[in-house]
């Protein structure tokens, strides 16, 4: 990231291509057809997935239409990797070359398996460990090995290691100089040869797929791409986004900036540093700038476009596949201007109405349930009662719980668990770790559930989800969860 920011800044303004220019706010992007269906270029589409739905077809539709940059706005639930995989389907067919990024490496390993079956050439870059086992067979390292270049290669490894063995059996000095002189060419042919079968798999692929971080590796250095597509756009810091985007003449940046924005630690946006005495100017200067007002690295490059160019740059895709429409109806309404529609599939449908035996009772048959815990029966454990349980205290520092609450939540599990909901079916989420540690037998009791916090559990599906807010006192005070964003997308079919 060091490195491309750098580059960025060495580079003069006369370098800027039309798309860098966008991007920095320099250029307007290239106005695209109001009626796209209608459009000569985009209008009549052979679709790979007819089933698409409409916002779906119309955020492609964009995507392919726009010059500079095309941002895709996926609330939960709408399909929005579905709609990237035939996005990517349709640029193949026009002979584009395509470099598809995300900020984790299970971002771009979902992608790698939902396009294996579509038999389309991708290359997989990364560290194998670090892979699903599911994507090995497109990773450079196997491709490497596998591929006719792949096997002299193998073949000039093998001479090398018969050659250092060789040497341990020779006695004589003149013979093992000779030796030594083959290893030094051999050496040289291996390098050469494996470059050269990497360059050769890199460049023959039309669709390279890496993380942010990984695409800045020696295998993509001077290669270049017609479009750059960034997956969970608005999870990723802007800096890791220009990584790849250097390489690139075209973005397509995918995500939901209305989702909670990347974790960030560092503090130092928002303290000022002090100079150090003995610098040289520059040095001295740079360590007393003033910080910028209002710059955060919690602001993805998905915000800054979006606050730039406005909704013009963006396509939202409007139904979802996850959720009853009565848990849909608060983040439709609070957060995506009602535009949410909930597709026929899942409007409807109750925890009675699972694929397997589940009796019905008043919890099966409520798609959306609420449980009142503010008051003095259910007081939050404060960091005063830590003081007197000071092994509590220091396993979950500030960290808050609450043990009504917590019983409440094992009671609603087991009365789930014997109306015949399977415990890999329900998962129990909450803010605190504190009160995930008050939680943990539950996995004891029913193996299989899964506990994990707000803001993990993004992009996870269950069938149902408690969450745990544990927060009740007497100042109705609700600390970081007045941030509406934190409960996003994490309410899935039922709750």
């Amino acid at each position: 990231m060091n490195q491309t920011m750098e580059k960025l800044q060495k580079m003069g303004e006369a370098e800027y291509s039309s798309f860098i220019r966008v991007l920095f706010g320099l250029s307007s992007p290239s106005p695209v057809p109001e009626d796209l269906a209608a459009s000569e270029e985009v209008g009549n589409i052979e679709w790979v997935d007819p089933t698409l739905n409409d916002s779906q077809k119309d955020a492609i539709r964009f995507a392919l239409a726009s010059r500079e940059v095309a941002l895709i706005h996926g609330p939960p639930g709408t399909g929005k990797t579905h709609t990237l995989i035939e996005l990517i389907l349709q640029m193949i067919k026009r002979n584009q070359r395509i470099l598809v990024c995300g900020p984790s490496n299970i971002s771009v390993d979902n992608i790698v398996e939902r396009l294996a079956p579509h038999k389309v050439p991708i290359l997989r870059l990364g560290h194998p460990a670090r892979l699903l086992p599911s994507v090995l067979n497109h990773s450079l390292d196997v491709l490497t090995q596998t591929s006719e270049a792949g096997v002299i290669v193998k073949d000039v490894r093998a001479e090398m290691d018969a050659k250092q063995a060789s040497i341990k059996k020779t006695k004589s000095g003149k013979e093992r100089k000779a030796i030594y002189t083959d290893l030094k060419e051999l050496r040289k042919e291996y390098r050469e040869r494996e470059r050269r079968c990497v360059s050769n798999l890199v460049g023959g692929s039309k669709v390279v797929l890496a993380t942010l971080h990984g695409a800045g590796g020696y295998q993509l250095r001077n290669e270049e791409f017609d479009v750059v597509i960034i997956d969970e756009a608005s999870q990723a810091l802007e800096a890791q986004c220009w990584v790849p985007l250097l390489s690139a003449k075209k973005a397509v940046c995918a995500g939901d900036h209305l989702q909670l924005p990347p974790t960030i630690k560092s503090l130092n946006s928002k303290v000022k540093p002090k100079s150090k005495k003995g610098v040289d100017g520059d040095a001295a200067a740079a360590a007393t700038a003033p910080v910028i007002k209002g710059m955060t690295l919690e602001t993805t490059l998905f915000d800054r476009l979006l606050a730039l160019h406005g909704p013009s740059i963006k396509r939202m895709l409007t139904t979802q596949y996850r959720m009853h429409e009565k848990i849909m109806r608060f983040p439709s309404d609070e957060l995506y201007d009602s535009k949410l529609i909930a597709a026929d599939a899942v409007k409807a449908r109750l925890l009675r109405d699972l694929d397997y035996d589940v009796e019905s009772n008043e919890d099966t048959t409520e798609p959306l349930i609420f449980i009142d815990t503010q008051g003095g029966d259910f007081p939050e454990r404060n960091e005063d009662d830590d003081k007197e349980n000071p092994k509590r205290g220091s396993l979950h520092g500030e960290s808050k719980s609450n043990e009504m609450e917590a019983a409440l939540v094992r009671l609603h599990v087991k009365q789930l668990v014997e109306a015949g909901v399977r415990p890999e079916d329900i998962a129990v989420v909450t803010p605190y770790n504190a009160q995930l540690a008050a939680l943990a037998s539950l996995k004891e009791k029913f193996p299989g559930i899964e506990l994990g916090s707000v803001d993990g559990f993004q992009g996870r599906e269950k069938e149902a989800v408690i969450v745990s807010l544990v927060r009740s006192n007497p100042d109705g005070e609700v600390g970081f969860l007045g941030e509406k964003r934190r409960l996003n997308g994490r309410s899935r079919v039922f709750a």
